[in-house]
């Protein structure tokens, strides 16, 4: 099936974004494989994508940064003045930070990123050791929070636990001076939701990380925002406060969304699949669901920089392609490393992406999102609050994530001496053990509350079982 390379925006084709779509979306992608192959030309909210299906298509895509480039620059509609003005992810496109950019200008930047991000990373250093033990008291006080002193009751594990996560490790990875609460966590959610208030959101949010940078400047401190003024070549004030934005919008998304969905994986499978999940450590029922389920379904846009083949089609140059993660792990060439009975999972998974763009930050991010799923099923029992075919999805065209995720939930007994630690994976390097963290209490009666905890004290309910 080949086309002349004008034919793309004058296709009949169906939306993507539709209600099967928010609720099934593998059966979405599936319908199209068996349509198109896999590369289909898709409609996202009136402006033509083809979207990538296909495992090893998705693969050259994100790899070969020669062919396709991420500069919005190189995109043909808007070079053309064609991209409507209310296009719910054009705001997102018009910040040009590390994710779309090409070539030297990404590589300076990354370097800076990755030598700012690396102590944090590294299991060697303090800094992640200090990291570690912060994500687990920022875990441990949720947990207690929502809980409120009783044996168990009910928990919107999203609003109460995997969004305000991700926030508190941020705030405290970019050196805030003080808890910026849930406006930041939640003008996040409207940029990548692409609704009506999405360009407001990103101008708050790039306010908020270019005024942290400046502060910063004057009041250094052993965070990544110091460290990134600290770079060699130096980036400005105002390019740090872009690159900040895109970490936290990717974090909290990705974060969250990792959380909710390998809880969910675990609650919605039957019991021979729970036990396989639960039966490793938590880093591998993660990384399993990073194929089952990724959190960040679609990437943002590549432009092929001319006329190219990709699947069945002829594409054109400048055309918006779009490389589907979550699409490619249905891909049937990949989906037998998709299986809960092996005893390890593949690694070959796209959830981080690869190539140029693979997200710098995701050995951070899984350490957040192990460490909470871990401390979530170490403290409580949980049951589903709402059959799994009820839950809410989000609309939205990059992430997979729940609305809200309502559970029933028990205290467990307070463990005693936690077991010596799972051996590494093979070939990994063993991690150096960090201090033991002590568990930190929530906020106390009388004690001022930033906007967050009385957020999150608005959202508790008083049932007890």
């Amino acid at each position: 099936m080949e086309l002349s390379p004008s034919e793309l925006a004058s296709l009949a084709v169906e939306p993507l974004m539709t209600r099967d779509f928010e609720t099934r979306p593998g059966a979405v992608y599936a319908r199209l494989r068996g349509r198109y192959g896999p590369v289909a030309p898709v409609d996202l909210y009136g402006v033509p994508v083809w979207l990538v299906l296909g495992y090893r298509e998705v693969w050259e895509v994100l790899r070969d940064e020669s062919k396709w480039k991420k500069n919005v620059q190189h995109w043909r509609l808007m070079r053309e003045g064609l991209v409507p003005s209310d296009w719910p992810y054009l705001p997102g496109y018009q910040v040009g930070h590390l994710l779309l950019s090409d070539d030297q200008e990404r590589k300076a930047t990354r370097a800076a990123v990755d030598d700012a991000l690396g102590p944090f990373q590294d299991t060697q250093a303090p800094q992640s050791w200090d990291m570690q033990k912060a994500i687990s008291r920022h875990a441990d006080e949720l947990i207690t929070f929502f809980a409120d002193g009783s044996d168990g009751g009910w928990v919107d594990l999203g609003a109460q636990f995997a969004r305000p996560l991700p926030l508190m490790v941020v705030n405290r990875l970019f050196g805030f001076p003080v808890d910026q609460g849930d406006d930041v966590f939640m003008d996040s959610w409207r940029m990548v939701d692409g609704g009506p208030d999405a360009g407001a959101a990103v101008g708050r949010l790039v306010t908020a990380t270019t005024e942290l940078a400046a502060y910063k400047r004057d009041n250094p401190g052993d965070d990544l925002t110091t460290r990134l003024l600290a770079a060699d070549p130096p980036l400005t004030v105002e390019q740090i406060g872009i690159e900040l934005y895109a970490i936290l919008v990717i974090m909290s998304e990705l974060v969250s969304h990792a959380i909710t969905n390998s809880v969910l994986e675990v609650l919605d499978g039957e019991a021979g699949a729970q036990a396989a999940l639960m039966a490793g450590p938590t880093e591998e029922l993660v990384n399993r669901v990073h194929i089952a389920s990724p959190p960040w379904v679609n990437l943002t846009a590549r432009y092929p920089v001319a006329d190219t083949d990709l699947g069945d089609f002829r594409l054109a140059a400048g055309d918006m392609v779009m490389p589907s993660i979550a699409a490619a792990h249905g891909d049937p060439m990949f989906m037998t490393t998709n299986s809960y009975e092996r005893s390890t999972s593949s690694r070959a998974h796209l959830a981080w992406g690869t190539g140029p763009h693979q997200c710098p930050g995701r050995e951070l991010a899984d350490m957040i999102v192990t460490t909470a799923v871990g401390r979530l099923f170490e403290r409580c029992d949980f049951e589903l609050g709402l059959p799994a075919d009820q839950l809410p999805w989000r609309s939205s065209a990059f992430v997979r994530g729940l609305k809200s995720f309502p559970v029933r939930f028990r205290m467990r007994a307070r463990q005693g001496p936690a077991q010596a630690p799972m051996p590494p994976a093979a070939g990994l390097p063993a991690p150096v053990p960090a201090p033991e963290a002590e568990p930190a209490p929530a906020p106390q009666p009388g004690r001022p509350r930033s906007a967050l905890w009385r957020f999150l004290a608005s959202l508790r309910r008083p049932s007890r079982s």
